[in-house]
């Protein structure tokens, strides 16, 4: 028996910059989206510019894999440099 509904996402862990939580808490308080919602809209875009950037038209876990391998370029992204992103409602 599947322990998560097919329509939710599963459950993942990963670690983040401090600044980086604050100020996703804070955009929680003002937002109608939870975190969530909001870490997996900047993920979502943050994958399709990558894949536009690469001029690559792979599916999502093989390009996920040539970035991992270093086979496609990525750009690094650090915390503290990162430019704010729009409200996730605006696209």
């Amino acid at each position: 028996m599947n322990r998560y509904d097919a329509v939710m996402g599963r459950r993942v862990s990963f670690f983040l910059d401090d600044d980086l939580i604050d100020a996703l808490n804070q955009h929680t308080q003002v937002s109608p989206l939870s975190r969530s919602e909001i870490v997996a809209i900047a993920l979502r875009r943050l994958l399709r510019d990558e894949r536009r950037r690469a001029h690559v038209n792979l599916p999502a876990t093989e390009m996920a894999r040539r970035i991992a391998a270093g086979e496609l370029p990525s750009r690094r992204v650090d915390g503290p440099r990162l430019q704010p992103l729009p409200h996730p409602w605006e696209n």
